[in-house]
C-alpha cells in the first residue's frame, strides 16, 4: 500500500520544521509527527468509493529528521517503498470501551453534517494508526445508529400514484 509523505500546511498553531514534513508538538517541541496519506478505493455493491486515510508517525524531532535524512524522504514519496511496507488502519471504539491507556481517539463525526456519530446513544470514538504491513492489527469499525432519511440520490418513479421503481 502506498503511503505518501505529506507536507503539513502552514496555519496558526502549527510549528513546522523548515521542510514542512514534521509538525512539532506545541507543548513539547522536542516531539513531533510525520503525516502519511493512503488513497484507497473500495467497492460496495458495485459502487466505488475513493477516500484518503491519514496516519501519523510520532517521535522525537531528532529521530524523525534522522529517518527523513537517512531515507532521503521528500513530500510525495512513498514511505513504504523507501523505509518499509506499512499501512494505515482505522480503529473505532464506543466511549464505554475506552481505557486510560487508549490515546489519540477522537469523536467520530459525519463529515457531511458535522454530527457526532453514536451507537445505541453512545458516542463512537476513532483514530488511525500506522502499522507494519505484516501486523495483525486490522481495521475495526463500529456501525452508527441510522434513522430513516430521504436519500437525495434516489429517484422514485411513479405512475398514477403507484411506485414502480427506485434508483
Amino acid at each position: 500500500m502506498k503511503l505518501q509523505i505529506a507536507e503539513w500546511k502552514e496555519k496558526d498553531g502549527n510549528n513546522l520544521t523548515e521542510d514542512k514534513l514534521i509538525r512539532k508538538n506545541t507543548e513539547k517541541p522536542e516531539y513531533g509527527s510525520l503525516m502519511l496519506v493512503s488513497n484507497t478505493a473500495t467497492l460496495t455493491n458495485g459502487f466505488v468509493n475513493k477516500r484518503s486515510k491519514v496516519g501519523f508517525i510520532a517521535g522525537t524531532v531528532v529521530d524523525l529528521e534522522s529517518i527523513i535524512d537517512e531515507y532521503n524522504l521528500k513530500a510525495g514519496a512513498d514511505y513504504s517503498t523507501h523505509v518499509a511496507p506499512h499501512r494505515i488502519v482505522t480503529l473505532e471504539k464506543l466511549q464505554s470501551e475506552l481505557t486510560d491507556e487508549d490515546m489519540g481517539y477522537s469523536e467520530k463525526i459525519n463529515p457531511s453534517t458535522g454530527e457526532i456519530l453514536k451507537k445505541g446513544g453512545e458516542t463512537i470514538y476513532m483514530k488511525t494508526q500506522v502499522v507494519a504491513e505484516g501486523s495483525d492489527i486490522k481495521d475495526t469499525f463500529v456501525s452508527h445508529d441510522t434513522e430513516p432519511a430521504i436519500d437525495g440520490a434516489a429517484v422514485e418513479f411513479t405512475t398514477a400514484g403507484k411506485k414502480i421503481g427506485t434508483i
